[in-house]
């Protein structure tokens, strides 16, 4: 013990001789130096890489599925690679789940890619003709294969008329045909209504410059007749004429009490400057028309057979006044049943018997 303790009573003051003294004269204590604080970085949150991985992308493929247009499946996969190298670029998420996103998306994008290439139309591209398989000789797309040959004729026969050129659409003209049938209806709608004025606007030029007073000679035209109704049977002449000749038939009240009557008129129609007038002079002429009794009917009597000589016919002895065809004919009382006398239609004139009608008795 007084070894060790003569052995290590300097210790503590082992390394003193060397440090320097203070301008006190005392010794100076060496102070450790403070560490440096280090800083807790900050994680990164991907809140919007997250949603456009997990919901917005999945939702645009499912889109592109159903649409079927190769834009939306480029767009999906440009939008996925993206989403990827973001993803890595910024260690986004933990290391298994990147790996899992990468395995999922990389399949989809390929899946888009497959569908862009071969399986999807463009938005770009117009709609296909569906003739257009038939005129190629490709009917397989349109039809499919259970498909009968009856089904694929008529197919055939819609699409060669439809593809038929048509037919070179004639020029249109004036149909003077209807204007000048329009404008004697006209006349004779203010005939009908009365309207004698309106009617010498109808009349052509000619005609009233050939008369000393319009008015009154119009009124001898209609007199007291007013037309009920009337029907246009038959328009002559062609476009090229000046003058048509319009077969008309009118129902005719002549204000006498007496049923109308219908007449017919043979209606010259004039064109003066492109426009149809009415020759009132050629309304004078007309005729009545007369229909034909029903005529009687004449029937013809058609020959009957005459009865067989040989028929038996039966009556009552007992005070009978009809001959039967039947024995037991129920318009005899059931107490002469069967009848007891009888003869041959041979015979029918030695008696003095009427033919039954309940049993069809012949007649003598």
């Amino acid at each position: 013990m007084s070894e060790n303790r003569k052995r290590y009573s300097s210790a503590p003051l082992y390394g003193l001789k060397n440090s320097g003294r203070t301008q006190g004269g005392g010794f100076q204590v060496r102070m450790d130096e403070p560490r440096p604080v280090e800083r807790v970085q900050r994680k990164r949150n991907f809140v919007f890489l997250q949603v456009c991985m997990t919901l917005i992308l999945p939702i645009i493929f499912i889109v592109a599925l159903i649409l079927g247009y190769s834009e939306v499946h480029w767009g999906f996969v440009a939008l996925s690679a993206l989403a990827l190298l973001c993803m890595w670029a910024f260690g986004a998420f933990i290391p298994q789940a990147r790996k899992t996103m990468t395995l999922i998306y990389t399949a989809l994008m390929m899946v888009s890619v497959a569908a862009a290439l071969w399986f999807t139309t463009s938005l770009m591209q117009p709609p296909a003709d569906p003739t257009s398989a038939y005129n190629n000789g490709d009917l397989s797309n349109l039809f499919g294969r259970d498909v009968t040959a009856s089904q694929v004729g008529t197919y055939a026969d819609t699409v060669n008329a439809n593809n038929a050129q048509p037919a070179a659409k004639p020029e249109e003209t004036p149909d003077s045909r209807s204007l000048a049938q329009e404008r004697l209806e006209q006349f004779m709608n203010s005939w009908m209504n009365l309207d004698y004025t309106a009617m010498l606007n109808y009349c052509s030029p000619a005609w009233k410059n050939a008369q000393s007073n319009p008015e009154q000679a119009i009124f001898k035209v209609r007199g007291t007749q007013t037309p009920t109704n009337f029907d246009v049977i038959y328009v002559s002449g062609n476009d090229a004429d000046d003058s048509r000749t319009i077969t008309m038939e009118a129902l005719i009240d002549r204000g006498d009490g007496n049923e109308p009557t219908r007449y017919r008129y043979e209606v010259l129609m004039l064109r003066v400057n492109g426009q149809w007038y009415v020759d009132p002079a050629s309304l004078t002429a007309a005729t009545k028309i007369v229909n034909a009794g029903t005529p009687t009917p004449n029937y013809t009597l058609m020959p009957t057979n005459s009865p067989d000589p040989n028929m038996k016919l039966y009556y009552n002895p007992d005070g009978g006044s009809f001959y039967h065809t039947d024995e037991n004919c129920s318009s005899t009382s059931i107490k002469y049943l069967p009848l007891k006398g009888s003869f041959l239609y041979s015979e029918i004139g030695n008696y003095d018997l009427k033919p039954c009608s309940k049993c069809n008795a012949p007649n003598r």
